[in-house]
């Protein structure tokens, strides 16, 4: 038996945004030449920015030489009711405040998101991960959004 199919759509830049705002999990797509890496990231969106954290490796070397960037991010109910947004944009390694800021967002946003109180175990092994880590942010340049639905005119699933 075929699974039933909704509508396609498209979503407009707002929509698009909400759904990475809302999520914590996408993939992002970097390469440099012939080197192509897709991989699982952790992350937070805000004001036009996508912020995580990574130990030094493969990702961090090919963001390096070539910072332009593609992130995917998904909310699948079934094979008729997803969302599906693609941003690209490129990355900036943070130092300093900006770091130390960036690492606070996540830190808070892990917090909230687990339910425990900020200075939990959780919170603890979080903080000594990200201070280790090399933080960074993708500036969103372009991002567009396609989802299906019962109702092609509204993107809520």
């Amino acid at each position: 038996m075929k699974p039933h199919h909704g509508q396609i759509g498209a979503m407009n830049e707002t929509e698009a945004l909400k759904l990475m705002e809302e999520n914590r999990f996408a993939h992002l797509a970097c390469h440099n030449r012939d080197d192509i890496y897709l991989v699982p990231i952790s992350y937070i969106c805000t004001d036009g920015f996508i912020y995580s954290h990574s130990e030094s490796g493969r990702k961090i070397d090919i963001m390096r030489k070539n910072p332009h960037v593609c992130v995917q991010v998904e909310k699948i109910e079934d094979y008729s009711h997803w969302k599906s947004v693609i941003a690209w944009g490129d990355f900036e390694e943070l130092h300093g405040y900006e770091a130390n800021e960036a690492m606070r967002l996540l830190l808070k946003k892990v917090s909230e998101e687990s339910g425990a109180p900020r200075l939990s175990s959780l919170g603890l092994d979080m903080a000594a991960q990200l201070e280790s880590a090399i933080i960074y942010r993708i500036k969103i340049k372009k991002v567009t959004g396609r989802f299906e639905s019962s109702n092609p005119t509204s993107v809520n699933l």
